[in-house]
């Protein structure tokens, strides 16, 4: 399946690159910084905390841990086919499910060390992990046909270990909480079922208060950090989802294209929502309680796939780590660190053929949901050649007219905005055919 999407995702690229060079538009995306190649060469889940990022390397039995610029503060290593994280909120404690060892590590923050494991039972290969009502549960196998939760009483002595009396799941579900209302927990399905239930663990057993068959096969899972809604990314959508966690109800939708694979929420609701590849941006960026976005990224070089549950927030929201997997195998961390700024959206049109020795005029627009300011202009060049600046009127068009050289029947015309103390940058390409 993960085969199927990248090779339709390349196939959209593809096309797109088509379509431009047919002179019809462009458009422009803000790129990640970064770029850093990761001592791993599989990849979980990514997490971030005050001052590390953490990837968790199933193939590779470790947990990373970066700094926020990227580099490697330590290798982990010893951890059974690491997979789900879950970090306690004064952020000393990171809990790990190894389902290689049947069991859950637990690993001191400041030293980087393992410190305890905690077995979950034969064959229970725990997966995705969440914290909530003083205890931490995790998704497991709990049958040869149905999977469960359990939960560990992390504040003992000796960790008690509880299994799911009414195991209900077809796949280990995806688990989420938020420090917002410490005594729930959302749970959804993974793969080959439909299903998401809210519980109550105040009582330290699962109090299930919502159920929705309108979801499953969910990549991701991220919670407001009030508590009140999850917003899920599954892949055969093209578009992100946020339910009301009292009935799960539907309450809004982002609208951010085919195969939705991560999810992360900031500490004051800002929502970062990750694509497999299959357009002109990864990651789109939301504000607290709007759908749409005022920030895309791309991650870059192109044809890397951000990777499943890939995307997290640093908790100040100040900065955003995204990790992907390009062809060549390894894994690749992209830091985005100016947030605050909203895209620069530039389209073009000119005409697909032009007479040679006749000028064509290219029209456009510059866009974002932030206002620009007053008296703007863009950057023009043909072929990497510098042409006169276009000045940008308050609706945000404009339109250059240009005669190319009589052996210069493929022009590329390239449009750039510098970006401003409240955009980033933007740029644009199209390609005229000219003809005798």
């Amino acid at each position: 399946m993960r085969l199927r999407r990248r090779v339709a995702g390349v196939a959209l690229v593809l096309a797109a690159a088509s379509f431009n060079l047919l002179g019809a538009s462009g458009t422009a995306a803000a790129q990640a910084r970064g770029g850093i190649v990761l001592p791993v060469r599989s990849h979980w889940q990514t997490l971030a905390d005050s001052h590390h990022v953490y990837v968790s390397a199933p193939g590779d039995d470790a947990v990373l841990a970066t700094d926020h610029d990227g580099q490697v503060v330590k290798k982990v290593e010893g951890l059974d086919g690491a997979r789900g994280m879950a970090e306690s909120a004064d952020e000393s404690t990171l809990y790990v499910a190894l389902p290689d060892a049947d069991a859950i590590s637990v690993i001191d923050t400041a030293t980087l060390t393992e410190t305890r494991r905690i077995p979950t039972g034969a064959d229970t290969e725990p997966e995705s992990v969440a914290l909530a009502g003083g205890r931490l549960f995790f998704g497991y196998q709990a049958t040869s046909f149905n999977a469960g939760i359990g939960s560990v009483a992390i504040g003992g002595a000796i960790p008690a270990v509880s299994l799911d009396e009414n195991p209900v799941w077809y796949g280990k579900p995806r688990l989420a909480s938020s420090p917002g209302t410490p005594d729930r927990l959302v749970a959804a399905e993974s793969q080959g079922a439909l299903g998401m239930r809210v519980y109550d663990v105040g009582s330290g057993t699962l109090q299930e208060t919502a159920y929705s068959d309108a979801i499953g096969d969910v990549e991701d899972v991220a919670m407001t950090p009030d508590g009140s809604s999850v917003i899920t990314a599954n892949g055969s959508n093209y578009y992100h989802q946020r339910w009301r966690l009292s009935d799960l109800t539907e309450e809004a939708q982002y609208d951010t294209g085919p195969y939705p694979n991560s999810v992360a929420v900031d500490s004051h609701g800002t929502v970062a929502a990750g694509i497999v590849a299959g357009g002109d941006w990864d990651v789109y960026v939301y504000r607290p309680g709007e759908t749409a976005a005022y920030r895309t990224v791309a991650l870059s070089p192109g044809y890397a796939d951000l990777v499943d549950r890939g995307v997290a927030w640093a908790p100040d929201g100040n900065r955003l780590f995204t990790t992907r997997f390009p062809y060549s195998g390894e894994v690749v961390l992209d830091i985005i660190t100016d947030l605050s700024k909203a895209s620069s959206t530039i389209t073009l049109s000119a005409p697909a053929t032009n007479p040679i020795g006749t000028p064509v005029t290219v029209t456009g627009k510059l866009t974002s949901l932030v206002p620009f300011p007053e008296h703007m202009a863009v950057a023009v060049t043909r072929n990497g050649v510098e042409l006169p600046d276009a000045t940008v009127g308050p609706d945000g068009t404009f339109n250059f007219s240009d005669t190319p050289p009589d052996w210069n029947t493929y022009p590329q015309y390239t449009v750039t905005y510098a970006g401003d103390a409240r955009h980033v940058p933007g740029t644009a390409t199209v390609m005229v055919e000219f003809v005798r």
